[in-house]
């Protein structure tokens, strides 16, 4: 289909999607026979996903976070490797709340 092609609205008010077709449960309590069967389903796990695809699954969000772990690593070293102790000196003087720190720290030391 063309772009030329597409229809430019949609029918809202003729469109039910199906709705007719739900049907809503009355009684969802805690002890009502299908909220504990849903409960059930729900918890286990093991409906989710095959075995092989969970597996798969956790590999890739393994390899994610180390990627994640090496980038963060990269950039403490990029970021920390050209820092002159006066300019830090500067900026905990800059902040009256670390001069108080730092000036009690020397006091009890």
């Amino acid at each position: 289909m063309t772009p030329t092609d597409e229809v430019d609205h949609v029918d809202l008010d003729g469109d039910t999607q199906d709705l007719e077709d739900i049907h809503v449960i009355d009684d969802i309590s805690p002890t009502s026979t299908n909220g504990q069967k849903r409960r059930n389903r729900a918890s286990n796990s093991s409906d989710i996903l095959p075995t092989k695809k969970r597996g798969a699954v956790k590999d890739v969000i393994a390899d994610s976070i180390a990627r994640m772990a090496l980038s963060f690593e990269e950039f403490i070293r990029a970021d920390t490797k050209n820092i002159d102790p006066a300019e830090v000196y500067a900026e905990v003087q800059a902040v009256p709340v670390l001069v108080k720190m730092n000036n009690s720290k020397h006091v009890l030391g």
